[in-house]
């Protein structure tokens, strides 16, 4: 017997950063991007991913948030067997996809099945969010609210995950610098800068007003602000010295070739980057002018 759940990855609209410190954020699901967790008895507690194949509890550190979700649900089973779960799929990793969360949520849901649990929607979020804590050190919640939607989420750590089933009618491309971002290491540069800079807190004060006026800009059908908004979001983002001489590059290119607006997603230095286009010609002719500077795109109708 075997019990499987199919996650999704996520991508940061708005309010990466700021949504930590209480304000607003707006997250959206990327279908395309998705990893299946497969859990079944076996002969001994082991995982089975691409880059890792052996014993559960003796997976590297990058698996810690892995290690808490399973060892905290069979705490709650008298299930006897060990069990071998399983991960095929592919989100990339440390890019800002919200791979993280995406496994956690999976291997929540597929133990919740496996065991016959029986979770309550909050219990299986709780338990998504503290692995999370784990392995980002801060997380507001908003990765694991993304991962667990078909739709566009407007967050707030007091409010919780809204959905917003409106399209804004425009275009994303969503560009993978190749480069490996570090959501710990940003989240905790991005403290020490708003701890010692009066500005830096007016910045992340600003980054939480552009959430509000995307999402207003968004409900009616207005990209030319939502481009806007990302912009001056990236110059935010920029200062808190979270941007890369790539992402600089490929910014110069999308807005020398007629994007809306620019800006990194997610924890930055490194990972995803998107680009506000008016049409899939536009997107599609930026992704080719930066072909040498990615490793991969993807155009998502929004």
């Amino acid at each position: 017997m075997k019990s499987s759940f199919l996650a999704h990855g996520k991508v940061i609209i708005i309010g990466e950063h700021s949504v930590v410190y209480g304000y607003d954020a707006l997250a959206m699901p990327i279908k395309a991007l998705h990893i299946k967790t497969t859990v079944e008895d076996y002969n001994q507690m082991w995982m089975d991913t691409a880059s890792y194949s052996g014993p559960f509890f003796d997976a590297p550190n990058e698996y810690d948030g892995l290690k808490y979700v399973v060892k905290t649900i069979l705490e709650k089973t008298t299930h006897k067997s060990p069990l071998k779960i399983t991960y095929t799929g592919e989100i990339p990793i440390e890019r800002g996809f919200g791979s993280s969360a995406t496994v956690a949520l999976g291997t929540t849901q597929a133990m919740n099945q496996f065991l016959d649990l029986n979770m309550s929607k909050q219990e299986i979020m709780n338990i998504t969010n503290q692995a999370e804590m784990i392995n980002h050190g801060k997380a507001s919640g908003l990765d694991a609210a993304t991962v667990n939607s078909d739709y566009l989420v407007f967050f707030n750590k007091k409010m919780g995950p809204k959905t917003l089933k409106e399209q804004l009618d425009a275009t994303l491309l969503i560009m993978d610098t190749g480069e490996l971002g570090n959501t710990k290491e940003a989240v905790t540069q991005v403290r020490k800068i708003l701890n010692e800079s009066d500005t830096a807190k007016k910045n992340m004060e600003r980054l939480g007003e552009l959430a509000d006026i995307t999402k207003t800009a968004w409900i009616n059908h207005d990209p030319q602000t939502v481009g806007n908004v990302f912009n001056e979001a990236q110059e935010i983002l920029h200062s808190f010295n979270i941007s890369t001489d790539k992402i600089d590059q490929l910014q110069n290119i999308a807005l020398s070739n007629h994007a809306l607006g620019f800006k990194l997603s997610g924890g930055g230095l490194g990972g995803i980057t998107i680009t506000l286009c008016q049409d899939k010609a536009i997107a599609q002719n930026i992704a080719e002018k930066c072909q040498n500077l990615i490793s991969n795109y993807w155009i998502e109708e929004i």
